[in-house]
């Protein structure tokens, strides 16, 4: 770890005179997203067409495709996730983030539609795992539980546009 990460009373943001440019700020998200992608198993991409994950996808699509043809080989386009329930919001979103990125030659992008019953069926289990009856928790696992599974049929591994809210407004 990196020594400024041990001292508790590191804040660059509290400097004098420190100011963060839009170049200082691209080349650490940029960063943070290629340190991510390093991965020795197959990974793919939770995208739910919001704000964070448009972000997070459009600098990753150019660094995944470098990565591909670095290793050699045929291209294979990145596997993506989304769910939601049919003509949702949320996916209506995906599928335009997908096409605004070069659609199915460079994204493999997989929909899990899921229906009330479905939810109302999964809530014990999500009780169960979450240990919690917090309704906001729940609500929130729901969709991620739906999106878990299906990756999981795929890949081992997946980069997220969590975090990127506090930092593009998602």
């Amino acid at each position: 770890n990196p020594d400024w990460l041990r001292k508790d009373d590191y804040a660059p943001w509290d400097e004098e005179g420190h100011v963060v440019t839009d170049d200082e700020l691209r080349g650490a998200f940029t960063s943070a997203i290629k340190k991510r992608m390093m991965a020795d198993v197959d990974y793919g991409f939770f995208l739910s067409g919001g704000v964070d994950s448009a972000c997070v996808a459009h600098v990753l699509m150019p660094l995944y495709k470098e990565a591909k043809l670095a290793e050699g080989g045929e291209f294979t386009p990145i596997p993506t996730f989304t769910v939601g329930m049919e003509n949702s919001p949320d996916v209506m979103a995906a599928k335009a983030v997908v096409e605004k990125l070069g659609g199915s030659k460079f994204i493999d992008h997989k929909i899990r539609y899921f229906t009330p019953d479905e939810v109302f069926d999964t809530i014990p289990k999500i009780i169960y795992h979450m240990e919690t009856y917090e309704a906001e928790l729940i609500r929130s696992s729901i969709p991620n539980w739906f999106l878990a599974e299906a990756a999981a049929k795929d890949v081992k591994m997946v980069l997220t546009g969590e975090g990127s809210d506090e930092l593009f407004a998602g």
